[in-house]
């Protein structure tokens, strides 16, 4: 008689969480877990040692039909001795057992949920020791379209990695795991060869246990080369006051913590991004954070171990395709506060084995990196300044889909720093937009009705396109999805759309599935009738008339070329644009029987011109279908070679950084490749009328965070920031206020409207650019990228503690910067070490008002044309307003432009030559004297012994320019063959006066 399936659930926890003794188990009359063996109570090697304790996490129960397979207990003694103040992660039921295949695997399905894993190679390599271990293997299964709710975890419609445990070992060379694996092969399941398996012992509860026993020391020690493989996310919770260090010896290799989360699918039914499928947290447990930390307290961090991230992860736009992180404060205004140090220098071990095993990397194996953490804050201060930053530093390198996302709702106490290898070897610190596609060809569609759309393809299903701006949480988004059959682009619309129409927050419309999905836009066939009826949404399919030829169609699939009859007469489309307006603009136009409760929610039309004028007005217009495009696509058959597509095109969704204006900034002895981008928090209020005399309370435009509390300091400061008054708080700020209690203090002169209320403590003191490069996600040179950071508390704190070196400091490297000239605030740039400043993508290259401290330049702009590769000009503005700019030692590697009020140096400046496909024209670069952002009134140019040409591009006022160059070379320059170009009136008597220029 064959014994019943054996399924046994233990769970044992002390209070403390620290591991409990078990002197025996006993299972059926037979032993399961091994009664102390007394010989070894007297090793040295740790406390817990001492005390026989044999963690329960050490022991794996695996229940099959035929028999019961048990595992010996794991190891809790280190091979050498443990540090003071440390523990191992064995002690706690960790497992180092960590077994790598590259090429040499074939998987087999044998039915009844099982496949057998064979090993190609001559010599015996699985033991006993593998059986209740995990297998992550290659790319080995064809996922069920169905959404995963339950069971195992997939990305539906997917080649996918899916996850299987070991339950028997035949012999040396094959095993069985618990799942069947169909070869790629979804209805008929066949043997593949060749393949990759690791083979690893699940550590996700011994990091836990660790973490929160009450006896831990602050140090987690690890032998060098072990690596300690997780599947999913360990949740290290964090208490206030605490340290956690991850140590080695500090020679070999480190050990290594090896994320198995290959291929994992976080995306909810409806694509909304928001909602983890029961799946995913029976897989990998739910969790997508690595260090969970407290809201206050000091916390310091050290982790010197590597993370090895995960191998597979699916190309989706946006939702779907979990990242995780390393950190998490989910605290709106945290308060806490140390050092969290994480290294990374060998991010990609896994990924050079492969390479040296196979010869090549295997699609889809992208390595990604978790995003560095996310928060809103931290840091602690007096009521004064910041008394303890929390400060997160990421060291060595950091490629990612998605690297860092922290930022500072008021608090000026939160440092991110990235800082690389070393000055002579930078670390790479680059987002994965190629991991984020925007684009997914080679599509089968079918029409099943007038909105049902069908899709098929191998490695697509609508979960793929899923994003924040089409099917997630956005309603005030523009349209940046469509797709393209038979040629023809078909708008997919927004939440904006369905959300009017059927309801707030309702799926059932849009009915999204992996293979199907309902359109907004309805495919017109002949005989339908368009027209404007505002008695019912759905039929409110004209909403504007913005000429007799132009009309706004909603709700309908119009191209141009389209026919239709109306007011007897035959009108085609002779263009048809996709364009959006708010909700609000929508119920203001027409007598609509429903009012919109959002009026900044969007609709997405169709804005078409037809070859005839129409007389009617809006709502007695219709439109009779005598013909369009799209109608035969209603026939029920396949399209091939069809396209999906993310809007935004190669601008995947994601950034390198986001961040905001509050951050204290590090970026030191780096390579950096993607958008830098940042949102601007409240560091000020601004008052609402004129304030002097003796003042006990502020007038203010009101702000939505709190940002001060009674007892703090403040600073009160005019327009101009010239006029500076300090102040304290004698009642908390509420948020939405129009008033701010202060003590009573006589001021020392009046302050207009829109003077600025600020503390120190909300201000950042540090951005830092220290040797940082511009590279493509390929490692090749980059000269064009975006920092879009504008740290302007480093101003207002210049202006308030008269810091000169409350700067945006760029030191070395080769990267952008501009001075957004819009910002009250804009903080000053300060240039050392000779910085190559290149293009800032999507923004004018201006500096305002730039301070090179060391005397030795920088270089502006760039020049290269190449064969068969785009052109790049990048030219550079820079604007003095009221100031002293000294440009001496620069060179120009394109025109420079100098533009303002103030008094330029240019001693020894010179310029590079054109080159033009390889080869040297001998035509340099010129200075160009332009009035241009301020009207100018004094621009004053001195200089010596430099090498350019000039052009004076503006008529400026003579006397306004001048221009005082001593042993100076005008070197011919683009556009420029005699080297110097003026519009000024130059028959002027008083124009020699001002203009001297002298070889």
């Amino acid at each position: 008689m064959k014994e019943p399936n054996l399924n046994i659930s233990i769970k044992i926890e002390s209070d403390d969480s620290s591991p409990i003794q078990i002197k025996s188990l006993l299972i059926n009359g037979e032993e399961f877990v091994k009664k102390n063996d007394k010989s070894n109570s007297d090793s040295k090697d740790s406390d817990l040692s001492k005390e026989d304790v044999l963690p329960l996490t050490a022991a794996t129960l695996i229940g099959q039909k035929e028999e019961r397979i048990v595992t010996p207990s794991a190891e809790i003694s280190p091979k050498v001795p443990l540090p003071a103040n440390s523990n191992s992660l064995e002690q706690y039921g960790g497992d180092s057992f960590h077994k790598m295949f590259f090429g040499d695997l074939t998987y087999e399905p044998i039915g009844s949920g099982r496949s057998r894993v064979t090993y190609q190679g001559a010599e015996n390599v699985f033991t006993s020791d593998f059986v209740g271990k995990w297998l992550e293997p290659s790319r080995v299964h064809k996922c069920s379209i169905e959404f995963p709710e339950e069971g195992i975890n997939y990305l539906p419609g997917s080649l996918s990695s899916i996850y299987s445990r070991v339950i028997e070992v035949e012999n040396g060379k094959n095993l069985i795991v618990d799942f069947e694996y169909n070869g790629g092969d979804f209805l008929n399941p066949k043997r593949v060869i060749n393949q990759d398996g690791i083979f690893f012992f699940d550590n996700r509860m011994a990091f836990e246990t660790w973490s929160r026993a009450s006896n831990r020391g602050d140090a987690l020690f690890a032998e060098s080369g072990k690596i300690y493989a997780v599947l999913g996310f360990p949740k290290i919770e964090v208490v206030s006051d605490s340290a956690l260090h991850f140590t080695w010896s500090g020679e070999g290799e480190r050990p290594a913590i090896h994320l198995m989360f290959s291929d994992s699918f976080i995306g909810d039914r409806h694509g909304r991004g928001d909602n983890k499928p029961l799946s995913f947290s029976r897989t990998f447990g739910g969790n997508t954070s690595f260090f969970h930390l407290p809201s206050e307290g000091r916390v310091d961090i050290d982790f010197d171990w590597q993370f090895l991230p995960s191998t597979y992860s699916h190309s989706v736009v946006q939702y779907g395709s979990p990242n995780g992180s390393i950190f998490l404060d989910g605290s709106p205004l945290s308060k806490q506060y140390g050092l969290k140090r994480f290294s990374n220098f060998d991010q990609f071990r896994i990924k050079r084995l492969m390479e040296q095993k196979l010869g090549f990397v295997r699609p889809g194996a992208v390595f990604s990196m978790p995003s560095q953490g996310y928060c809103n804050g931290g840091g602690v201060h007096d009521g004064r300044d910041i008394t303890g930053f929390c400060t997160y530093r990421f060291e060595g390198d950091w490629v990612s889909k998605d690297p860092n996302n922290m930022k500072a709702r008021t608090s000026g106490g939160l440092a991110v720093e990235w800082v690389g290898h070393s000055a002579e070897s930078p670390g790479k610190f680059i987002e994965l937009e190629s991991a984020k596609p925007s684009k997914f060809s080679g599509l089968k569609f079918r029409f099943n009705n007038k909105t049902e759309l069908e899709v098929l393809h191998p490695d697509f299903t609508w979960y793929h396109l899923a994003s924040q701006e089409w099917t997630g949480g956005t309603s005030t988004g523009s349209e940046f999805t469509s797709v393209k059959i038979d040629g023809i682009p078909i708008g997919l619309n927004t939440n904006g759309d369905f959300w009017l129409v059927f309801g707030e927050e309702n799926t059932q419309a849009r009915n999204l599935s992996a293979r199907t999905l309902n359109l907004f836009d309805r495919i017109p066939a002949q005989g339908d009738v368009i027209a404007c009826n505002t008695g019912n949404l759905r039929d409110l399919n004209i909403i504007g008339k913005p000429s007799p030829s132009q009309l706004e169609v909603w709700g309908w699939c119009i191209q141009e070329g389209d026919v239709f009859e109306s007011e007897g007469k035959t009108c085609r489309v002779k263009k048809a644009e996709r364009k959006w307006k708010t909700w609000g603009q929508l119920s203001n136009s027409l007598p609509l029987a429903q009012i919109p409760k959002r009026e900044d929610r969007r609709v997405t039309f169709t804005e078409i011109t037809i070859d005839q004028e129409l007389a009617q007005p809006i709502t007695q217009v219709k439109l009779k279908v005598i013909s369009s495009r799209t109608a035969k696509l209603l026939d029920g058959n396949y399209r091939e070679e069809g396209e999906a597509y993310w809007g935004l095109g190669n601008e995947a969704p994601g950034h390198l950084m986001y961040t905001d204006y509050n951050v204290n900034l590090l970026i030191k002895n780096a390579q950096i490749s993607g958008l830098i981008r940042s949102t601007s928090r409240p560091l000020w209020a601004e008052t609402k009328a004129e304030i002097s005399g003796n003042v006990n309370s502020l007038q203010l435009i009101p702000i939505q965070e709190k940002l001060w509390s009674a007892g703090d300091q403040i600073f009160l400061l005019s327009p101009d920031g010239k006029k500076i008054e300090k102040l304290e708080v004698s009642m908390s700020y509420q948020p939405g206020s129009d008033r701010l209690s202060v003590i009573s203090k006589e001021l020392s002169s009046s302050f207009p409207q829109g003077s600025v209320v600020c503390s120190l403590f909300s201000l950042c003191g540090k951005a830092e650019f220290d040797h940082v490069y511009f590279i493509k996600e390929n490692g090749e040179i980059s000269y064009s990228n975006r920092i879009d950071y504008r740290p302007q508390g480093l101003r207002l704190r210049q202006l308030i503690q008269k810091k000169e070196d409350c700067r945006v400091k760029i030191i070395g490297g080769r990267m952008s910067w501009y001075s957004n000239l819009d910002n009250r605030f804009e903080p000053e740039i300060e240039l050392t070490q000779t910085p190559h400043l290149v293009s800032p993508t999507g923004s004018r290259p201006i500096l305002l008002n730039p301070k090179i401290s060391d005397g030795k330049g920088a270089v502006f702009g760039h020049q290269s044309k190449e064969v068969d590769k785009e052109e790049i000009y990048v030219s550079y503005y820079i604007l003095a307003r009221q100031d002293e700019v000294d440009l001496s030692n620069s060179e120009l590697g394109a025109d420079l432009y100098l533009c303002g009020n103030g008094k330029f140096y240019l001693n020894k400046l010179r310029t590079k030559n054109f080159i033009d496909k390889g080869k040297d024209t001998g035509v340099g670069f010129n200075l160009v004297f332009e009035e241009r952002f301020d009207y100018s009134n004094s621009l004053l140019v001195i200089g010596k012994e430099g090498k350019a040409g000039l052009m004076i591009a503006s008529p400026f006022k003579i006397g306004t320019l001048q221009i005082d160059l001593a042993q100076w070379e005008l070197k011919p320059g683009l556009f420029n063959g005699g080297g110097f170009q003026t519009r000024q009136d130059s028959s002027s008597p008083d124009y020699a006066k001002y203009i001297q220029i002298n070889k």
